[in-house]
């Protein structure tokens, strides 16, 4: 079968829409349903629950159909009446939560962005307001917490970032709520990471101190205390403090080491030898430290095989800038370009804002082939989000 002739185009036109006839219903132009026709590109996550409805297919069968290649979605679809709460909605809502972030790190936080937003509003919400007290209440504050907290990865990932600091310092306060100390910390460990990215060092570094004090009070929490002193040391780097730096993620190793035979908490999201191996890659760049700094980038890239494309892309972006920062331009491009092939299959606006920053970076060695070849790949792939969002408001820690 000739790509244009692949599931959605027969979708599309079983249902009696020709290009034009849907790109007019949409408002979009005919060569973009051409695209989705041909897998090209994907469709805007703003605009797939309208294009959803008029295929009258559901969300997660829309993305089938537009990514036939990765495995089929499982995701818990939206219920039409609200169920009550209890310990067999906290179960169905932790399947969700699995599949959307299966898919989240194969295809970007852009695709189920719009799906796991509903998701909040029609199951998780009203569940809310049902609960009252007692540990019915707190498993159903720490469901919400957790599902919150997914979102707000996803509408970083989308470049929104005001956005997802208030879902991240809502997913801080039902933990709290919750009295659940694990899922604090969760969130103060995500809270931290969007403060560092938006330039705010001394505020994530007092995040994710106050994260290890809740998870001191929590079991199954070593894995969350690695990722946290991960945090205090990427904001130690940022502020030129070398000694506390490197105290810190020999800290967050020890407890991987210590953390191999442990059972996570409930809800907590993983962090492994390849997430310390990236933020370690991220705290010796910004010391100067190049050679470590490879070394580590090295082994993020390593272990990040199979459905991480996300996180591999990431630490391709990691070292590139590294290889800058050591005079290697042409290899730094090399990896710009690696990442430019996942693009059109990855809905990440971090992962394009960042190819843009190191296509800004090469720009002045562009007699470079290998950077010349980069900058006229990148060009095509160019967008801009709101990346310096969030910036002076205050956090809830």
């Amino acid at each position: 079968m000739a790509r244009w002739r692949s599931a959605f185009a027969q979708r599309r036109e079983a249902m009696g829409f020709t290009q034009e006839g849907l790109a007019k219903l949409l408002g979009v132009d005919r060569v973009t349903v051409g695209r989705w026709d041909r897998l090209e590109n994907p469709p805007d996550a703003f605009i797939q629950p309208r294009l959803a409805a008029a295929l009258e297919v559901t969300t997660a069968e829309l993305i089938e159909l537009l990514h036939p290649e990765q495995k089929p979605l499982r995701v818990v679809e939206v219920p039409q009446k609200t169920r009550q709460s209890g310990p067999d909605s906290v179960h169905r809502i932790q399947g969700a939560a699995l599949a959307f972030q299966e898919t989240d790190r194969r295809l970007g936080g852009g695709v189920l962005l719009p799906s796991v937003e509903l998701y909040l509003s029609r199951e998780i919400a009203p569940l809310l307001l049902d609960a009252h007290s007692g540990t019915a209440a707190a498993g159903i504050f720490s469901a919400a917490a957790s599902m919150t907290e997914i979102a707000g990865w996803m509408t970083h990932d989308s470049g929104q970032n005001s956005r997802a600091r208030a879902y991240f310092e809502r997913a801080f306060r039902l933990a709290v709520a919750a009295e659940n100390n694990a899922l604090a910390g969760n969130a103060c460990a995500s809270m931290s990471h969007l403060a560092i990215e938006l330039g705010q060092h001394t505020d994530a570094l007092r995040i994710a101190t106050t994260g290890i004090t809740k998870t001191s009070q929590a079991d199954g929490t070593l894995r969350l205390t690695a990722r946290l002193h991960a945090m205090r040391a990427r904001a130690l780097a940022l502020t030129g403090e070398n000694q506390a730096c490197a105290e810190s993620l020999d800290t967050a190793e020890s407890l991987l080491d210590q953390a191999t035979n442990e059972k996570p908490a409930d809800w907590i999201a993983n962090f492994d030898e390849a997430s310390l191996a990236s933020e370690a890659a991220q705290c010796f760049l910004a010391l100067a430290e190049y050679a470590e700094a490879e070394q580590r980038a090295t082994t993020a890239i390593q272990l990040r095989t199979g459905d991480r494309v996300r996180s591999r892309a990431f630490g391709q972006l990691t070292m590139a800038n590294i290889l800058i920062g050591a005079g290697r331009l042409d290899e730094a491009a090399a990896f710009g370009n690696e990442v430019c092939k996942v693009t059109a299959s990855l809905s990440s606006t971090r992962v394009l804002d960042q190819l843009n920053a190191l296509g800004h970076t090469l720009a002045s060695a562009r007699s470079v082939p290998e950077v010349a070849h980069f900058l006229a790949t990148l060009g095509a792939l160019s967008q801009v989000s709101d990346a310096k969002e969030g910036q002076t408001a205050t956090w809830p820690v």
